[in-house]
């Protein structure tokens, strides 16, 4: 048996498991000590993103937060809300459909007692039924047949409730499953939109492009991508607050979308950046459209709620790129990317296409 100062020496590996309870314990301290030591504000999302980086679940929040931390960033309010947004709301989404295809199996169990109840009932009915078929009635004395017949209008009354009430749970079941699926139909509608700016987040665009590709490479048709990007928009965040930055958000959305129809698509890529998909346009006209939103966004104007003399002007940046036949959907991205680059380093507020000038 190990003494007290050899226990002491134990490398952490060896100790024993700490308990759930102890476990959530030692994470809320670690989640706190983080807070305090990034200075950030211990608000309920900061805690969440926090707890979830101490106890590495997701864990690709934490990749996520040593990459900004590694890079030299500073995890404020509005990356705080990325974070949180990326990786922690997306798994509610998945425990509220867990949660429901739970209540659907409930309910499917529900139905299938309910069956097992109205045939069990059934082979009752139909053994009493057996029975009167046996006997002679012609030789049963009154008193015999009367006792048959009470039985069989005994098992008939039953048979009756239990049909009434395998109609009864049927239906309610099928009320209950339809409003469970129009509830995951919206679960499912709502894991594919960004919550701040209502239009598709990246995992619909990501299943998007790949859809895309794949048709433009069966039927020959054609497509671009944009990648837009707000220009500096961390001095909107800095100069006006995260609320402004938001609000400025949301009208370059509500823009892309404007001025888009149909098929296209508008997604927020992540940050302050947006994916366009445009099917069947051609690189010029996919130029001229987003030109288009650049003048229209151009007064667009960011301000504080409480000062309408601090004011901002925001603008964009557009790099677009044409499908080109056997193309990934990472090469197609990165050449949108540098298209999007080549405007920013041209001095921003303009429009760039792979191909054209």
């Amino acid at each position: 048996m190990a003494s007290a100062a050899q226990a002491k020496q134990m490398p952490p590996e060896e100790e024993a498991p700490l308990s759930d309870r102890a476990l959530v314990f030692k994470h809320c301290k670690a989640a706190f000590d983080e807070i305090q030591k990034h200075g950030t504000l211990p608000d309920p999302t900061a805690y969440a993103v926090w707890y979830g980086y101490v106890s590495r679940n997701p864990a690709e929040l934490r990749l996520a937060v040593d990459k900004i931390l590694a890079s030299g960033g500073a995890l404020d309010d509005y990356e705080l809300n990325e974070l949180f947004r990326e990786h922690i709301s997306s798994n509610q989404t998945v425990d509220k459909n867990e949660a429901i295809g739970k209540e659907i199996e409930s309910s499917i169990q529900d139905v299938s007692k309910l069956l097992q109840a109205g045939m069990t009932q059934n082979a009752h009915f139909r053994t009493t039924l057996d029975d009167l078929s046996e006997t002679p009635t012609q030789q049963a004395d009154e008193q015999d047949f009367k006792s048959l017949l009470d039985q069989l209008i005994s098992e008939s009354q039953k048979m009756s409730v239990v049909s009434t009430r395998l109609t009864d749970g049927l239906r309610k079941s099928q009320e209950k499953v339809q409003k469970l699926n129009e509830e995951l139909e919206q679960a499912r509608r709502e894991s594919l939109l960004d919550p701040l700016t209502s239009v598709a987040n990246r995992r619909a665009f990501e299943n998007r492009i790949k859809w895309q590709i794949e048709e433009a490479e069966a039927t020959g048709s054609r497509f671009c991508l944009v990648l837009a990007d707000l220009d500096e928009f961390k001095s909107v965040n800095d100069n006006l607050g995260h609320q402004a930055g938001d609000e400025v958000l949301k009208k370059f959305a509500s823009t892309l979308f404007e001025n888009t129809k149909g098929q296209d698509l508008v997604a927020r890529y992540g940050g302050d950046e947006f994916a366009i998909i445009l099917p069947n346009i051609d690189t010029m006209s996919a130029y001229n459209l987003m030109v288009t939103v650049k003048h229209q966004f151009e007064q667009v104007k960011a301000s504080t709620s409480q000062s309408s003399v601090a004011q901002l002007e925001a603008t964009a940046s557009f790099g677009i790129a044409p499908h080109k036949s056997r193309q990934s959907g990472d090469d197609l991205i990165a050449a949108a990317d540098t298209a999007l680059n080549k405007a920013k380093s041209l001095g921003r507020n303009r429009v760039c296409a792979e191909g054209l000038f």
